[in-house]
């Protein structure tokens, strides 16, 4: 029985390595990446009506020059660029059918916008429920829609995405007005992990000589009140 059994089990395998051999057969053993490295900034800014140009792009494979290979893909219209936040795709493939790829992210705004930006989170924000929690240093965007509202991308300054590290889901995104005074409102917002939006938001103000913006927005019926401080990057 145990004879049996073991032939068996060798009838398996050569069967098992014919199987495999044939699978393989005409498939080469090493395949190479192609590598893609951007030049510039990875989180760029330009303004609109003006030309973009792109700082530039390099790809290799295997050592070789690879980079009349690249495939550059973005919804922007490097030509006659509109505000929004823009993402520029650089793909290459190899022969084998494997692909690598970069992104870079370009923020698009009217040169007499004050407001939109790259901001960090300042180390005085906080979260007041049952005592101040105080967190900082993550980063947001803001951008104009040309039309004197902006999108934000986390009224709770990171606080779910990045600091509990719940990701993107949980970022309350939302659309500011700004008036002339530069004094801020809440248009709408949206945190799609859990479905709902802020409560209450006031004493929102940019100000435009420190290049700081600053809010009150509450969450949640208990409430969670975060008092939110966004110094603009250089």
């Amino acid at each position: 029985m145990k004879k049996y059994i073991s032939t068996i089990a060798a009838g398996l395998a050569i069967v098992a390595l014919a199987s495999c051999s044939k699978d393989t057969e005409g498939v080469t053993g090493i395949t190479y990446y192609p590598v893609i490295e951007l030049e510039g900034p990875i989180y760029d800014k330009a303004t609109a009506g003006t030309p973009f140009v792109d700082p530039g792009y390099s790809s290799s494979l295997n050592g070789e020059d690879y980079t009349s290979n690249v495939v550059v893909t973005t919804k922007m219209d490097l030509s006659n660029p509109k505000p929004g936040y823009y993402s520029i795709v650089y793909s290459a493939t190899n022969s084998d059918g494997f692909s690598a790829s970069a992104t870079r992210y370009v923020l698009v705004s009217d040169a007499d916008d004050p407001v939109s930006g790259y901001y960090t989170v300042n180390g005085g924000s906080y979260r007041d429920y049952n005592g101040i929690t105080y967190y900082g240093g993550y980063q947001e965007v803001i951008y104009g829609n040309g039309d004197g509202t902006y999108q934000i991308s986390d009224l709770l300054a990171g606080w779910y995405e990045y600091r509990a590290g719940y990701g993107s889901a949980y970022a309350l995104t939302g659309e500011l007005k700004a008036d002339a005074d530069n004094n801020i409102t809440l248009e709408s917002s949206f945190l799609s992990g859990w479905g709902d939006s802020a409560g209450a938001f006031y004493d929102g103000k940019y100000d435009a000589a420190t290049g700081t913006l600053s809010y009150v927005v509450e969450y949640t019926d208990y409430p969670f009140i975060f008092h939110v401080i966004l110094d603009k990057n250089d």
